[in-house]
């Protein structure tokens, strides 16, 4: 396996790689953001990304992984932060797994194994259909007959969520932290909200039954 640590403590870095290779695996090293994302490959089979960097703040790491580079591998964050809020925290926010400092290399390691058997691949179909409407997961494309439908970041995120939780019952609370989690919740507001819901409902018309239950708790239904 062909892992990336990104780690501004040189010698802790130098040691986990050590660890990693007497384990069979390649590794490359990076102290710091800028070194990696000018290096000739990112694309890694997990990272290992301490999140005090100097250079960048962590969370725009795991960030432009996920969204501007597209990248599903599993990240590893570290951190010497042991406080239970801050790991769910972490957590929901695209890492896959977190470990305190200090930790033992016997530790690590069995964390990598049990990462990477819960994230690996299956084939599955990317293509959801509902009504009338056909959305590709892979290419974000929405089609509605034999017309593409333009949709902006977040209507693809709402449409996403429900989409694939089809006849649920989703939470407001549920559609706030996973569709406005970069956001502080004090600014997003059920207008914030309506209004973003109400666009796709125009968009896609009886195509997309949004019904709303108790101004609460929202349900796609046929």
């Amino acid at each position: 396996m062909l892992i990336s640590i990104i780690e501004d403590e040189n010698l802790l870095a130098t040691n986990i790689a050590k660890k990693l290779e007497k384990n069979s695996h390649s590794v490359n090293i990076f102290n710091n953001i800028s070194d990696f994302k000018n290096s000739k490959n990112i694309i890694f089979d997990l990272y290992i990304i301490d999140i005090s960097l100097p250079d960048w703040n962590w969370f725009n790491v795991i960030k432009w992984l996920r969204e501007a580079k597209k990248i599903t591998n599993p990240i590893i964050i570290t951190s010497w932060y042991n406080d239970t809020d801050k790991k769910v925290y972490w957590l929901n926010i695209w890492a896959d797994d977190y470990i305190a400092k200090p930790f033992s290399p016997e530790e690590l390691i069995a964390r990598i194994n049990a990462v990477v058997r819960r994230t690996k691949k299956t084939p599955v179909n990317t293509i959801i259909k509902h009504n009338d409407i056909k959305y590709d997961l892979k290419e974000k494309m929405l089609t509605k007959g034999k017309n593409i439908i333009d949709l902006n970041k977040k209507e693809i995120e709402i449409l996403e969520l429900f989409l694939e939780n089809k006849w649920k019952l989703i939470s407001k609370t549920k559609v706030i932290n996973y569709i406005w989690w970069d956001y502080e919740s004090r600014y997003v507001t059920d207008n914030t909200i309506n209004v973003t819901i109400s666009r796709l409902r125009k968009k896609l018309w009886t195509s997309f039954n949004l019904v709303t239950l108790v101004w609460k708790w929202y349900k796609l239904e046929k």
